[in-house]
């Protein structure tokens, strides 16, 4: 793809161009002037990494310094996009008004804000601030509430796809939770048997994605109908320390308030504010 230029709103060049494998270097420079903005990007590319079909990102050029200063990345159908104070949001917004089947955006508070305010081909359905969490010390979970989650195993696809079955907003395929179980670390807490019920698993969560010093916590849920028992604070605590076992820092986002207050409980420490924006196309657009 060809280099991007676009004059933003805030008066200075900014041009974007696609990212390769050989431009790691140009990201890791990026992520230096402020580790925890950019973390969340940074585990996304150390996952996927430049060369996936999974992943595609672009970078965020001053066209007077040739320094790089924003990051955006399109994973499946979300734009995951962050800068250093704002101002690429105009050219994130052309990118984005050029790409078919974007379902929303997530990214720091102040590009998500612009990129809403610029979009055109794109409407907004739904806004949700999203807080950014660091764990520093160990999980402050009771010992016998911890004992109830373990981590998961390949035989657990039947029950942990039957919960996430009934997830709503969360739901997951069989395909993804098998994907996931053999991909990446994920927690559960199992009920056993009782009377005519069958075991099942009633909450679970797990890392997406870890890098090497840190391990994004996400995809937690716990059917209602068991909610109030502490079951996410023991997978967040246990899949906390297994990340603290391998000097990984436990990060995490929350949308819903009361999660919040469990993960402060928890220990866990705001750092940030992002923001999530759902789009639709809008009638007769590329979208």
């Amino acid at each position: 793809m060809s280099d991007i230029p676009f004059h933003s709103e805030s008066n200075s060049n900014v041009v974007l161009r696609q990212l390769h494998p050989e431009d790691r270097h140009l990201i890791t420079g990026l992520c230096k002037t402020d580790p925890q903005r950019f973390l969340t990007p940074r585990l996304n590319i150390d996952h996927y990494g430049l060369d996936s079909p999974s992943l595609h990102a672009w970078g965020a050029f001053s066209s007077t310094t040739d320094e790089m200063c924003g990051l955006l990345f399109r994973l499946n159908n979300t734009i995951i996009a962050a800068d250093v104070d704002g101002r690429c949001s105009a050219a994130f917004v052309r990118l984005i008004d050029g790409e078919t089947h974007i379902a929303g955006v997530r990214g720091t508070a102040d590009v998500v804000s612009g990129i809403q305010a610029g979009v055109r081909n794109y409407r907004s359905v739904a806004w949700e601030d999203s807080f950014y969490m660091r764990l520093t010390g160990r999980p402050d979970c009771p010992a016998e509430l911890l004992t109830i989650a373990r981590l998961a195993v390949p035989q657990d696809i039947e029950l942990l796809s039957a919960m996430y079955a009934d997830a709503g907003s969360m739901y997951r395929s069989r395909a993804n939770v098998a994907e996931k179980l053999a991909t990446t670390t994920v927690a559960v807490v199992e009920e056993q048997a009782l009377g005519k019920r069958a075991a099942r698993i009633v909450s679970a969560g797990m890392l997406s994605p870890d890098g090497p010093d840190a391990g994004l916590i996400g995809g937690v849920f716990t059917l209602p109908i068991v909610r109030g028992r502490g079951y996410a604070a023991a997978i967040v605590s246990l899949l906390s320390l297994h990340l603290q076992a391998q000097n990984k820092v436990p990060v995490l986002f929350y949308e819903n308030p009361v999660a919040g207050r469990v993960y402060r409980r928890l220990g866990f420490e705001e750092v940030g504010r992002w923001a999530v924006l759902y789009l639709a196309p809008v009638t007769g657009s590329a979208g």
